[in-house]
């Protein structure tokens, strides 16, 4: 495998920084393959910068299950304001939520057995 150093100075500059991002707000992206192939799903939803990645980028959750869809909507809920999201949590489940409402909102990555949620360009 290539050394590090020169895999990443292999990159443009823009692809430098977005690879900067990505080893700082993941966890589980961790090896320079990994990376390559992220950034080849990042690029089919239009990611290919750093300044996109910023302002898209919402979290990471290890898992695939119907947990990780639990804690994000959760995650999602506590970012909103007023009464509507309790009221919401009450008569939806998550699944519910997710199909109905907040997945016109965000795309849901699944990738390397993890989940990886990034807000839609509206």
């Amino acid at each position: 495998m290539v050394s590090f150093s020169s895999w990443y100075e292999s990159k443009s500059l823009i692809e430098q920084g977005l690879v900067d991002l990505i080893s700082d707000r993941t966890q589980f992206i961790d090896d320079q393959k990994e990376v390559d192939s992220f950034l080849l799903i990042l690029a089919d939803y239009n990611i290919s910068t750093s300044a996109q990645f910023l302002d898209l980028f919402f979290s990471e959750y290890k898992g695939t299950e119907g947990d990780v869809l639990e804690q994000f909507v959760k995650d999602w809920m506590s970012l909103s304001r007023g009464c509507l999201p309790k009221l919401l949590l009450k008569r939806h489940n998550p699944e519910q939520l997710w199909q109905s409402l907040i997945h016109l909102d965000f795309y849901k990555i699944v990738f390397n057995g993890n989940t990886y949620l990034f807000k839609r360009h509206l």
